[in-house]
């Protein structure tokens, strides 16, 4: 009863919270401009990700006050998350107002994850191409800091569409929980809730045409959480599974990120730089609207969730099927839709 109160009640305070950030921004002019690696055609307040950081950590905290069994053997991982989270933000919401520069911002996310290693966050194994697992040994401490970095800079690099990365990162959270809930890691399976819930209640704000941005404060908190749960997750566990969880659930920023990592640097440019290259901004070219690009995406996200779930119990030849059969779908259904655009 407990995770479903915490899931509601992070809902509620992000629907009470945002209002008000929304106020603060149109105070103090804090707004997201135009510009031309941009889809927006008008100045957004840009403060969302107050509400969204102050929603996730507040109602992490009620839930330890209100049930302190749920998170007794937590507390460590609860105020090392904590920690490391407002640093995130606070680097974030400078650069929404202020523009930090890249090496600060890496200075400050490495920072925070080597919060959560310290506090026992820890990729302990990598899955085999050739079966079973890879022991990192005293590689994973590293790796694992590599790993939060990696989804902190994932989701704001999806954050390209209103709604896009709240509701992908929702579809994740969900998945998480529940394949979280399954080995009893409760920990994992309240951050996850509240993070849900949180999305639930700033996503109405959020959604086309956007009131509020969640800003770099708030996609690189989300990020930061979902590396706290992904890296968490695993370390229970050496088994292959822990870790294609979390990868089939977030594919899509997975992909994205990877691919303008690779354009970027093949083309010699510097891999953090924006462009309008990334998945939604190909799908818009394509003729997909607003909406319709967000929701497709939706789609791809539900799907790969749901299949992440499913890894831990079906059969894995069935599940490969569905994979192919699902991404041959996505691709006549694309090339459809160019055709008829031409």
């Amino acid at each position: 009863m407990h995770y479903l109160l915490s899931f509601f009640g992070a809902a509620v305070l992000a629907l009470a919270i945002t209002p008000m950030a929304l106020v603060l921004a149109m105070r103090y002019r804090a707004f997201d401009r135009p510009g031309l690696r941009k889809v927006h055609d008008k100045a957004v307040p840009v403060l969302g990700g107050v509400a969204i950081t102050l929603s996730v950590l507040a109602g992490l905290w009620l839930a330890r006050l209100l049930w302190p069994g749920a998170l007794a053997q937590d507390m460590v991982r609860l105020l090392a998350f904590t920690a490391g989270g407002l640093l995130v933000f606070g680097i974030g919401l400078y650069d929404d107002l202020r523009d930090a520069s890249v090496g600060v911002r890496f200075f400050v996310q490495f920072l925070a994850a080597g919060l959560l290693v310290a506090a026992g966050f820890n990729i302990r194994a990598l899955p085999s191409p050739f079966g079973g697992s890879i022991a990192l040994g005293v590689m994973s401490y590293p790796f694992t800091m590599l790993w939060v970095v990696f989804f902190i800079n994932a989701i704001n690099f999806i954050d390209g569409l209103d709604g896009l990365a709240g509701g992908i990162t929702a579809i994740a959270a969900l998945t998480i929980f529940f394949s979280a809930g399954s080995h009893g890691e409760a920990f994992i399976s309240l951050l996850a809730l509240v993070t849900a819930g949180s999305m639930l209640g700033f996503l109405p704000f959020n959604f086309h045409p956007a009131r509020i941005f969640m800003g770099d404060s708030g996609a690189t908190f989300l990020g930061y959480a979902l590396g706290a749960m992904t890296a968490l997750g695993t370390m229970k566990s050496i088994a292959t599974i822990a870790l294609l969880i979390p990868i089939a659930a977030l594919s899509v920023p997975i992909a994205d990120t990877v691919g303008a990592v690779i354009r970027r640097t093949s083309r010699g440019q510097r891999f953090y730089l924006a462009d309008k290259e990334h998945v939604h901004h190909l799908l818009i070219t394509m003729g997909f609207s607003h909406q319709g690009a967000v929701t497709f995406l939706y789609g791809v996200s539900a799907f790969f969730g749901v299949l992440a779930i499913l890894l831990s119990s079906a059969d894995r030849r069935l599940i490969s099927i569905l994979v192919l059969l699902f991404l041959a779908l996505v691709w006549v259904f694309l090339r459809m839709r160019r055709d008829n655009r031409e």
